[in-house]
C-alpha cells in the first residue's frame, strides 16, 4: 500500500511537469523530481517536490508554489541555472581547510540541494541539467567528504551545549541535545557509506538500508532516544566517546574509499588493564593533507592517517591491542600495510606525549 501511494504521488509530479511544459513559452530549461521520495526515503505522507529551471530569473515567478494534482500535494521549486551552477562548483569543488571551518556551517542550503539533484529523477532533460548530474556523479567522493565534514561540524556545535547541561545535573536538557548529537554520528556514518541524502530526520532509514556491519545500532538507538540519562554522567561520558567513534571511523575510512564494514566497531570485549584511551574533546575533520583534530577555542592538531587511525583505535586496547588492529585493518587500508609494531608503538609514544591518549579514560565533563 505504502508504495502505492509513493508512486501515485510520483506521479501527479510527473503529470504536473507535463502541464508546465505544454504551458511553456520556451522559459523552462528543465525540470525533474527529487526530495526524500526520488532518493527512497519518504512515505505516504511526503510530498513530492517537483524542480523547475529557468535561464532568465525574470521568467521564474514565484519561487515555490503548490499544486494539488489528483489529491496529491505537488511542491515546486523554481531555480535558475545560475544558482545550480552555483550551488553544484560550491559542493563539488569545496576543499576544507584550518583557516575556513566556518565555511561549513554556510554550506547546507547547497548540500542540500546538490544531493537531491543526485538522488532526482529528471522529466524534462536539457543540455545544462544532464551537464550538472555529470559532475556531480564525477564528484561523489567530494561531495561524500563535504557531507561527512559537515555532521562532523554539526556535533560541534552542540557538543558546549550537551557539555554544559552534562555538568549542571540538566539531564532532560542533554538528553535532547544528545538526540542531536547521535543523529549527526548516525549522519555521518550514512554519508560515508554513500547514502548521501541530507536532512537527518531519515537517518534510521539510512542506517538500515545501508548498513555497516558490526555497527552498534542498539547503543545509537539508546543514546538517540535519549535512553540514558538514569545512568548520569558515565553515560554523558560514553556518549560523547560514541559520537566520536562513529566521525572519526566515517572520517578515516571514507577518505581511503574503505567500506565502514572494516571498523572494529565492538572494540575490546573488556578494557585492557593497559588500555589506552583517545581523548575525546576533539571533533574530527577531514582535510587534504589528513586529519584535523579541532578542540574548540582550545587546541588544533594535524595527524597523517596512519597516526589518525591509531589515535582513534585507543578506545581501552592495550597497545599491543592497537597494533593488532591496525594491523587488521591494513588488510583494507593500503596507506595503513607499512604500519610495523615499532612503528604503531611510536606513534603511540607521539600521541601520549601530546596528551592526545591517555592511559586512563579522560573525563571530557571535568574540562568544563
Amino acid at each position: 500500500m505504502a508504495r502505492s501511494v509513493i508512486e501515485e504521488k510520483l506521479q501527479a509530479a510527473r503529470i504536473l511537469a507535463e502541464a508546465l511544459a505544454a504551458d511553456d513559452n520556451g522559459s523552462i530549461d528543465s525540470m525533474y523530481i527529487a526530495g526524500s521520495l526520488t532518493a527512497g526515503l519518504g512515505n505516504p505522507t511526503s510530498d513530492a517536490d517537483l524542480f523547475v529551471l529557468y535561464a532568465d530569473e525574470s521568467a521564474m515567478g514565484d519561487d515555490v508554489t503548490q499544486y494539488n494534482v489528483n489529491g496529491h500535494r505537488v511542491d515546486v521549486e523554481r531555480y535558475t541555472l545560475a544558482f545550480v551552477e552555483d550551488a553544484v562548483e560550491t559542493v563539488t569543488s569545496f576543499e576544507l581547510r584550518r583557516d575556513n571551518l566556518t565555511e561549513l556551517h554556510k554550506l547546507p542550503d547547497k548540500l542540500d540541494f546538490v544531493c537531491r539533484l543526485y538522488t532526482s529523477e529528471t522529466v524534462a532533460p536539457s543540455p545544462a541539467l544532464d551537464g550538472f548530474k555529470r559532475r556531480i556523479d564525477a564528484s561523489v567522493a567530494n561531495i561524500r567528504q563535504v557531507a561527512v565534514n559537515y555532521s562532523a561540524i554539526a556535533v560541534n556545535g552542540h557538543l558546549e551545549d550537551f557539555l554544559g547541561a552534562s555538568v549542571d545535573g540538566d539531564f532532560e536538557t542533554a538528553a535532547l541535545v544528545g538526540q542531536e548529537l547521535t543523529a549527526y554520528a548516525g549522519k555521518a556514518v550514512a554519508a560515508a557509506s554513500g547514502d548521501l541524502y541530507y536532512s537527518k530526520k531519515w537517518v534510521y532509514k539510512q542506517l538500515d538500508r545501508t548498513p555497516v556491519a558490526g555497527f552498534p545500532k542498539d547503543t545509537f538507538v539508546e543514546f538517540q532516544r535519549g535512553n540514558w540519562t538514569d545512568r548520569g554522567d558515565r553515560a554523558a561520558e560514553q556518549l560523547v566517546f560514541f559520537v566520536q567513534t562513529c566521525v572519526a571511523a566515517a572520517q578515516l575510512l571514507s577518505r581511503q574509499g574503505v567500506s565502514l564494514d572494516a571498523w572494529p566497531w565492538a572494540g575490546p570485549a573488556e578494557p585492557a588493564a593497559d588500555g589506552l584511551w583517545r581523548n575525546p574533546s576533539y571533533n574530527v575533520l577531514g582535510q587534504r593533507e589528513g586529519i584535523l583534530l579541532h578542540w574548540e577555542l582550545r587546541r588544533q592538531l594535524m595527524l597523517r592517517d596512519p597516526a589518525a587511525f591509531v589515535w582513534a583505535l585507543c578506545d581501552g586496547r592495550s597497545a599491543q591491542g592497537v597494533v593488532d588492529a591496525v594491523q587488521a585493518l591494513a588488510e583494507h587500508v593500503p596507506a595503513l600495510k607499512t604500519m610495523t609494531s615499532e612503528r604503531v608503538e611510536r606513534l603511540l609514544e607521539s600521541l601520549r606525549s601530546r596528551d592526545l591518549v591517555g592511559g586512563a579514560p579522560y573525563s571530557v565533563l571535568g574540562t568544563i
